[in-house]
Formats: structure tokens, sequence, C-alpha cells
């Protein structure tokens, strides 16, 4: 099912064709701040090199979100699937996920050391990629 993007700020708002969601988003950007991505952003090329090392990671065929373009254009940004699901959405210079789960977010820190890049929330806070004890993987969350 595609999203639509309406409302004055498509960034926090997205209008599925059954509810609004407001939520939280992590970013992947190569920034200190999120809001900064445009200054060294994450290219199209850069995802694709991604999918392309990681196959559990594809392009959606059906899954999008529509967003308008600063001249009033609209772009269809097709999400990123993960494990078959749609789970995350490249846009312009970042990645994103809005409101990810404990796999989503471990999913992300992975994705951004495999771009060379940071896992920012909406707050600043920093996810980095640890290790437990045993050597399994984990997040660590580092206030800004």
């Amino acid at each position: 099912m595609g999203a639509e993007v309406g409302g004055p700020n498509p960034d926090l708002l997205r209008t599925t064709k059954t509810s609004t969601v407001m939520g939280y988003d992590l970013h992947i950007v190569r920034t200190a701040q999120w809001s900064d991505a445009a200054d060294m952003p994450i290219t199209r090329s850069d995802i694709d090199r991604l999918i392309a090392a990681d196959g559990s990671l594809s392009w959606s065929t059906t899954d999008y979100i529509d967003m308008a373009d600063e001249d009033g254009s609209t772009t269809r940004n097709y999400l990123i699937n993960w494990n078959g699901e749609p789970a995350f959405w490249w846009w312009r210079n970042e990645v994103r996920c809005k409101n990810p789960n404990d796999a989503q977010t471990l999913k992300l820190a992975q994705m951004a050391a495999a771009l060379e890049a940071l896992l920012v929330g909406d707050d600043g806070e920093r996810y980095e990629l640890g290790r437990t004890l045993f050597g399994k993987p984990k997040v660590i969350v580092r206030n800004s």
C-alpha cells in the first residue's frame, strides 16, 4: 500500500489510506544534526551499494511515499525492504525509520556503520553499534 504525504510539514506528518501517523524518527546521516543532512548527503547510489552488499535489504516495488518537491512537482520515493517487508525510507539526503522497534534500531545502526554515517534521533541523541559481553550486537544510546 502506498502512502501520500500531506500537511504543512511532511517531515512530521504522513497520511496513509487508513490513518495519520505522528511519531519519532531515527535518521541515518553523515552530519551531527539530522537537519543538516544536505551538507553531506547519503545518495541514492550509496543506498544502491548498501542494498547490493546486504541480502536482507531491497528496494520495494510496491510501497512508497509521494513527496512534494520545492518546485511543486511530486517525487515517488520507494521504501527499503528489510527481510521482504518495508521498513526504511531513503529521502533526499538520509535514511529514516518512524517509530522503529528494537530490531529495526539495531539494523539501522548496522546500516549507518556500513554507510560510514551516524544514527541520530529526532532530539539529537546518537545510537551506536556495540557488543554485549557475549559478543552479540547491541545499540548504545548517547545523549547529545
